[in-house]
C-alpha cells in the first residue's frame, strides 16, 4: 500500500462540454465508460496498485451524496442479479465495488476558486501525504494492467520525492498544454520550447501542499478580486521561487510510455471516441459489440 500518497480526484465544474451526455449527471465522471464508468477505472487503477486513501472534491454536497451512492457497495443487487441467472452482469457490478479498506473520503469545494483552491479544500484530509492529483476526464490505458501508467508515476516519484512531477505526452501543438521551461511550468505557452505537454495524474510533494495552504489567504482573495482561478502549477511555480528551488525541489516531466493509451474525454467528440473504445476494446462485451459494428458497416 502506499501509506504516504493522498489520490485527490477532482470533480468540480458543470460538465458543459460533455452536454448533452452530461446533461443532468452529478458530475461527467458518473458517464459511461464501456460497462463501467469513467470514475471506476480512474478507482480502478488505485485499487490496483495499492492505493486507499482517497478524496474525491465535488462543487456541492448534492453531488457528493450523488457519487456516495454510485459508489456504494450493494450486494444485495449483485446476490439478485446471480440467483437471476445473470453472473455476467452481476461480475460487472462486483468490479465496480471497492475493498473494505479504502479511504474514501469527500470534500466539498463552495466556489470554484481553481485547482489549487481543490487542495486548500483537501488539506485535512491530506494531512502529511504527497498527492497524486487526477483530472478524471484524462484516461489512460495501460497494457500492462499489473504496472500502468500512474503506478509507474508514483514510483518514479518516490524515488526522490523533492519533485513536482507531471506527466508527459508529445504533442505537435501544445498551445492548450502546459510544458516546462527552466524549472518552471508554462501554461498554454504562446512560443513553444518544447513538445511535451503536460497532462493528468500528476504528483505533488507535500511540502507544495503545505505551501499552498499557509499562502491561500491571498491568492483566494485575488482569485476572487480577478476572477481569475488560482491554479496549483501557478502555485508550484511561487512555490519553487519562494525557496523550493534552493532547497532543491524541481519540476519535471514523466514520459508516458508508447504502450500506454491517453484518452481525453472532456468534450463531447473526444468523449464518444473514448466511449466507442471502450465499448469494443474493453467491455465484457466486446465481442457483441464489434459484430454490430460490422454488421452497421456493411450498409
Amino acid at each position: 500500500m502506499y501509506d504516504n500518497i493522498e489520490f485527490v480526484i477532482c470533480c468540480g465544474g458543470e460538465s458543459t462540454r460533455n452536454f448533452p451526455h452530461s446533461k443532468g449527471i452529478p458530475h461527467k465522471s458518473l458517464m459511461p465508460f464501456g460497462d463501467m464508468r469513467l470514475i471506476d477505472y480512474v478507482l480502478k487503477d488505485i485499487i490496483s496498485m495499492g492505493g486507499r486513501h482517497i478524496t474525491i472534491v465535488c462543487s456541492a454536497n448534492d453531488v457528493i451524496n450523488s457519487f456516495k451512492r454510485a459508489l456504494q457497495t450493494d450486494e444485495r443487487v449483485e446476490n439478485k442479479l446471480r440467483q437471476k441467472g445473470k453472473s455476467d452482469i452481476a461480475d460487472v457490478l462486483h468490479d465496480t465495488f471497492l475493498p473494505d479498506d479504502t479511504d474514501l473520503k469527500f470534500v466539498l469545494q463552495e466556489k470554484p476558486l481553481g485547482t489549487a483552491h481543490v487542495l486548500y479544500c483537501a488539506q485535512k484530509q491530506i494531512g502529511d501525504r504527497h498527492v497524486v492529483i487526477i483530472f478524471p476526464d484524462d484516461i489512460i490505458l495501460s497494457k500492462d494492467e499489473k504496472n500502468p501508467h500512474l503506478k509507474k508515476l508514483v514510483d518514479e516519484f518516490l524515488k526522490n520525492p523533492k519533485r513536482v512531477l507531471i506527466t508527459g505526452l508529445w504533442r505537435e501543438d501544445v498551445s492548450n498544454n502546459a510544458i516546462l521551461v527552466n524549472n518552471r511550468i508554462v501554461e498554454k505557452p504562446k512560443n513553444p520550447t518544447s513538445h511535451i505537454a503536460g497532462m493528468s495524474p500528476n504528483v505533488l510533494p507535500n511540502e507544495l501542499i503545505k505551501y499552498i495552504y499557509t499562502h491561500s489567504e491571498k491568492r483566494m482573495q485575488m482569485a476572487i478580486e480577478t476572477g481569475k482561478e488560482w491554479l496549483y502549477m501557478d502555485s508550484a511555480n511561487d512555490f519553487l521561487d519562494d525557496g523550493g528551488e534552493a532547497n532543491g525541489f524541481v519540476a519535471e516531466m514523466f514520459l508516458k510510455s508508447d504502450d500506454d493509451l491517453m484518452m481525453d474525454t472532456g468534450t463531447l467528440p473526444l468523449y464518444e471516441l473514448a466511449q466507442l473504445h471502450a465499448l469494443l476494446k474493453l467491455s465484457r462485451y466486446k465481442k457483441q459489440n464489434r459484430e454490430l459494428v460490422n454488421e452497421l458497416l456493411k450498409d
